[in-house]
């Protein structure tokens, strides 16, 4: 695409949108923006695809490269009022071996992303409630999208534009993915800051679900009240100068963040319909609220960067914590229907407890233990003292007979 350049649709011949700049441009996509000249100029976005200069050749790879593209415009057809609308899908002549380059047009949101909005504006972090108050607007917009089966993957600040009034939208959809599509590997460029650890490196797909969300809504959280980004750093995700801002907030929202960024799917929300009703200045968790009263902001590294170790381990990106197999089973049991998007109550009461209830099940078993320890001390009495004990209570038998007469 060039400045001034027309796209010419090879289906329909229109000569309809005109290339006024260029947004953004990246090894993946080319986004630019242009005029709607059949809608008196409207300003637009158009996204092509960027491909790698070495595989124009490979037919699959093509193919997969154009099925995402294809794949987001279906994304932003389901109705979500944070969405860009889709105008239009059109074809032109293709530089590569196979015809017909896609392009997708979208509606054009006017305003700042919300990284350079933080970064010029409020270097460290912006008013918590205000914060709070955009951090609930995109968790409604992930309860809808769950709802349809979608899970965003990594909300970066970068894609989330704030218009007048702090009204917000969320664009760069392309890592959206449904439940029935299958991962592709072309779709595959998150930010590793802002997506959940089990899926940074994770290629099945079968990791991915809502909880990965619930991840990324507590990293852009903690962007937003810090003024600095996290670290892929699954164990420690602070740098200290966001540690240090971060326990300065009030109890609540310190528990928020550190509750949606626990490295293991199954600690944090499996479904943000329950999150919800802690994302209000009046409604803020407590320590004594279920499922909060163990939860702590994780500590930055205090050590160098080169003496790290979760920096220098070589176990995966994904959870690095670990439970016995048999507490693993136990809490498995309990946490079964947390994989529904449609949990209810009672079964969120099930998740809350279910810490308490492996707990009770541990002492049970130390008394079971020692029960058993004291029946083996039993059997260890020699053999030479049953009989001696036989004679001294029948003696003391007949001395009560005797006695009685």
């Amino acid at each position: 695409m060039e400045i001034n350049e027309y796209l010419i649709d090879e289906q329909r011949g229109e000569k309809r949108f005109r290339i006024k700049s260029f947004l953004n441009e990246s090894d993946s996509y080319q986004i630019a923006l242009a005029e709607d000249t059949a809608m008196d100029d409207k300003l637009v976005c158009v996204k092509t695809i960027h491909y790698d200069a070495n595989r124009t050749e490979e037919k699959e790879y093509i193919d997969l490269r154009r099925k995402a593209l294809k794949n987001e415009l279906n994304f932003l057809a389901e109705s979500c009022h944070l969405l860009p609308e889709p105008l239009d899908w059109i074809k032109l002549d293709s530089e590569t071996s196979i015809p017909s380059e896609p392009v997708l047009v979208y509606e054009y949101m006017h305003g700042d992303n919300l990284f350079d909005l933080v970064q010029s504006r409020y270097p460290k972090g912006m008013n918590p409630n205000r914060a709070l108050r955009f951090i609930r607007e995109i968790a409604i917009f992930l309860q809808t999208i769950h709802r349809r089966k979608y899970v965003f993957r990594d909300l970066d600040p970068r894609h989330i534009i704030v218009g007048f009034d702090d009204i917000i939208h969320v664009v760069g959809c392309g890592n959206a993915l449904h439940a029935d599509e299958k991962l592709n590997p072309e779709k595959f460029e998150t930010n590793p800051v802002y997506t959940a650890p089990e899926i940074r490196n994770e290629m099945s797909g079968k990791l991915i679900k809502p909880a990965c969300d619930v991840y990324s809504l507590g990293a852009l959280f903690s962007f937003l009240l810090t003024g600095i980004e996290p670290k892929s750093n699954t164990e420690s995700p602070f740098p200290r100068a966001a540690y240090d801002r971060l326990i300065k907030l009030e109890d609540g929202i310190q528990l928020i963040v550190a509750r949606l960024m626990m490295p293991m799917a199954k600690q944090r929300f499996g479904n943000i319909s329950r999150l919800l009703p802690y994302l209000n200045t009046s409604t803020l968790p407590k320590k004594s609220d279920k499922g909060f009263g163990l939860i702590e902001l994780p500590k930055p590294w205090t050590g160098n960067d080169s003496e790290s170790r979760p920096a220098n381990s070589s176990i995966s990106n994904g959870p690095l914590l670990s439970v016995d197999k048999e507490k693993e089973a136990f809490i498995k049991s309990k946490l079964k229907r947390e994989e529904s998007s449609d949990v209810d109550e009672t079964s969120a009461a099930e998740l809350d407890n279910a810490t308490s209830d492996l707990a009770l099940t541990e002492e049970k078993e130390v008394a079971k233990s020692e029960s058993k320890e004291l029946t083996n001390a039993e059997k260890t009495i020699p053999t030479w003292l049953v009989p001696l004990a036989v004679i001294l209570v029948l003696a003391a038998a007949g001395l009560v007979v005797m006695f009685a007469f």
